[in-house]
C-alpha cells in the first residue's frame, strides 16, 4: 500500500471514530472554565508515562496470589515446555488462585492470556541473565500491563470525541479513566484486568466505523474488532460480556452486518482456538476452565460464583469506603448525566446514541455481575477498588465525557465535576503507589493504611528510591508531578482560572479528607502493621 493511501485510510478511520466537530456557538461567549483548549498530541501523553512508570510497588514476601501463578506459568512454558506449574508450586505464598486439574497437574485458575503474552519477555530476560523474581515481575508488569495501558490512552481520547467535541470535557474524562479509576492500579500489576480493558476498548474503537459506515477499510476494521474482543476474553473470562455487547452492536448497526460479523468471527478465531486448545490440554475439555477446578471453591457456588443480587455485594460495589465505586470514584455519577442528556436530545441520539447504549449496557452488566457475586468475590480480595469493574471503566468514562460537557456552561457543576475527578485521582494514585493490595478486612483503607504508611515513612521501590531518597520524599515527586500534570490537562494553570483552581483543589481535598468520616477498623480486631513490617521493601533506613 502506498503511503498516501495508508494516510487517507487512517484519516478516514479517525474521522469515523471521532465524528465531525461541532461549530462553536456564537450566541454567547464561553465562561472561563468552558473556553476551548487545544487538542492533545502524542507527546502530551508522556505525562501519563511518567506517572505510570514512577513507582514499583513490589513485595517479595507477599507473593501476590493473583500475579504469582501467571509468572510461574510463563516460566514453566519457557523453561520446561509445559503449561502446568507443578515444579514451581513451592514458590507460591498462597495456592488460592490455582486449580488442580483432572490430569493431576496444577494450573492458574484464570484465563492464560497474560502468561502467554509474557513468554517472549521472559525468553529475552533469560537470554540476558535477568531471572530474579523482582526483575521478572517488573518486566512482566511493564510490558504486559503498563505499556498496553499507556498505548490505549490516546485511543480512549480519540473515541471520546464521538461523545463530545469539548476539549476540556475530553481531558477530564481521560484523567478520570487513566488516574481516577481502577485502571491505574491494575496498569501497575501483572494481572488480567487492564489487558482485557485494552483489548475490548480496541474492539469497540474499530467497531464504531463499522456501525457508522466511515471506515476506508471495513474488512480490516472488522477483523481487528473481532480480534480485540477475543483477545480480551483470553485475558479475562469476564470480558465475554463486553465482547458480546460489541458484537451485537455491529450486528444491529452495520449496513453490511453479515459480512462484518463473519469477518469479526475470523479475527476472533486465532485467540479463540488458542484458548480452546489450552482448556483441552489443561482441563480435558474445550469448555472447561480453571474455575471449574479451583482450590478456591467460591467460584463453584451458583454459576461461577453468581448467586443473585445481594445487599452485601451491592454495598461493597457501590458505597463501602473500602471498595465502593461511588465513594472511590464519585465522578461516575456524571456518566448518568451524560446518558440522560444523550437520550433527551435528538441530535445527540443520532450522533452517539448507539455507542452510548453500548457503554450503558456494558456498565450495567458489570455492575449487576459484581453485585450478584458472593460477597467475598464481590469484594475481589486484596484490591484497590472493585477490580472486576475495571473493564467497564472506559465505557463509563466515555459517557461521563458527555456528562462533563452537559455542565460546561454551569460553573458550579463544572467545578464539582473536575473536583470529583481530582479527588478520585488522588485516591487511586496515592493508594496504588503505596500498597495496591488493600486487605479486605480493612473498613477504611485510605485512613487505616494508605495515609498512615506515608506518615510512618514507608515508601515502595520507585525512581525516588533509585536515586537514594527515602520515605515520603521518595514518592513526593510523583504526587507533585501528577498534581501539576492533571491541573494542566484541566486547563487550570492560567491566571484567569486561578479562582477556579483554588476552589477545585479545596473541594477535592475536602472530599479526600471526608473519608475520615467513614468508620475505621478496630485495631484490636484487625491490625495490618505486623504484616506490613514483615513484607515491606525496600527496608526503611
Amino acid at each position: 500500500m502506498r503511503a498516501t493511501d495508508a494516510s487517507a485510510e487512517a484519516g478516514a478511520l479517525r474521522a469515523a471514530v471521532e465524528g465531525s466537530p461541532e461549530k462553536p456557538s456564537a450566541r454567547r461567549p464561553d465562561p472561563p472554565l468552558a473556553r476551548r483548549l487545544p487538542g492533545l498530541r502524542w507527546r502530551h501523553f508522556l505525562v501519563f508515562a511518567v506517572i505510570y512508570l514512577y513507582a514499583f510497588p513490589y513485595f517479595d514476601k507477599l507473593r501476590n496470589a493473583n500475579e504469582m501463578p501467571r509468572i510461574l506459568q510463563t516460566r514453566a512454558i519457557v523453561d520446561r515446555g509445559v503449561l502446568h506449574i507443578d515444579a514451581f508450586v513451592r514458590e507460591l505464598q498462597s495456592a488460592s488462585d490455582t486449580s488442580l486439574a483432572p490430569n493431576g497437574h496444577r494450573y492458574p485458575n484464570k484465563a492464560p492470556g497474560p502468561s502467554f503474552l509474557a513468554v517472549p519477555v521472559y525468553a529475552l530476560c533469560k537470554l540476558l541473565g535477568i531471572t530474579s523474581l523482582r526483575s521478572l515481575t517488573w518486566a512482566f508488569r511493564v510490558t504486559t500491563a503498563t505499556l498496553p495501558a499507556l498505548l490505549f490512552l490516546p485511543l480512549f481520547y480519540r473515541v471520546s470525541r464521538r461523545f463530545t467535541d469539548d476539549e476540556q470535557s475530553r481531558r477530564v474524562a481521560l484523567v478520570a479513566f487513566a488516574l481516577g479509576s481502577q485502571a491505574f492500579p491494575y496498569a501497575l500489576l501483572f494481572m488480567s484486568h487492564m489487558l482485557a480493558t485494552v483489548f475490548v476498548g480496541l474492539g469497540f474503537a474499530f467497531a464504531i466505523p463499522l456501525a457508522r459506515g466511515g471506515s476506508a477499510s471495513p474488512r480490516r476494521a472488522a477483523v481487528v474488532a473481532g480480534f480485540g474482543c477475543a483477545m480480551a476474553v483470553m485475558m479475562d473470562y469476564q470480558a465475554v460480556m463486553a465482547a458480546t455487547v460489541i458484537g451485537l452492536y455491529v450486528l444491529l448497526r452495520s449496513a453490511r452486518r453479515l459480512r462484518d460479523v463473519v469477518l469479526m468471527a475470523i479475527g476472533a478465531l486465532p485467540p479463540g482456538l488458542a484458548l480452546a486448545a489450552y482448556h483441552k490440554a489443561a482441563f480435558g475439555a474445550f469448555g472447561r476452565t480453571g474455575y471449574d477446578f479451583g482450590l478456591d471453591r467460591s467460584t463453584q457456588s451458583g454459576f461461577l460464583g453468581i448467586v443473585g443480587i445481594g445487599k452485601q455485594a451491592l454495598a461493597s460495589t457501590f458505597i463501602l469506603p473500602a471498595n465502593g465505586l461511588l465513594v472511590l470514584a464519585p465522578w461516575v455519577l456524571f456518566a448518568l448525566v451524560g446518558g440522560a442528556v444523550i437520550v433527551w436530545h435528538r441530535r445527540l441520539r443520532a450522533r452517539v446514541g448507539a455507542e452510548a447504549a453500548v457503554c450503558g449496557v456494558i456498565a450495567v452488566a458489570y455492575l449487576a455481575f459484581l453485585s450478584s457475586l458472593l460477597p467475598y468475590m464481590a469484594r475481589g480480595g486484596w484490591c484497590v477498588g472493585p477490580r472486576y469493574m475495571t473493564l467497564a471503566m472506559p465505557f463509563i468514562a466515555w459517557l461521563a465525557a458527555a456528562g462533563f460537557n452537559a455542565v460546561r456552561r454551569r460553573p458550579a457543576l463544572r467545578i464539582l465535576a473536575i473536583a470529583l475527578v481530582l479527588a478520585s485521582s488522588t485516591i487511586f494514585v496515592v493508594g496504588a503507589s503505596t500498597f495496591p493490595h488493600w486487605p479486605d478486612r480493612l473498613a477504611n483503607p485510605l485512613y487505616d493504611l494508605v495515609f498512615p504508611l506515608l506518615g510512618r515513612g514507608y515508601a515502595v521501590h520507585s525512581l525516588g528510591t533509585a536515586v537514594g531518597l527515602h520515605g515520603i520524599f521518595a514518592i513526593l515527586p510523583l504526587y507533585a508531578f501528577a498534581l501539576v500534570a492533571v491541573l494542566w490537562l484541566f486547563g487550570l494553570l492560567q491566571r484567569r482560572t486561578l479562582a477556579a483552581l483554588v476552589v477545585v483543589c479545596s473541594l477535592a481535598a475536602a472530599i479526600v479528607l471526608g473519608h475520615r468520616a467513614f468508620p475505621m477498623t478496630d485495631p484490636k480486631a484487625v491490625n495490618p502493621w505486623p504484616m506490613i513490617d514483615t513484607i515491606w521493601e525496600p527496608h526503611r533506613p
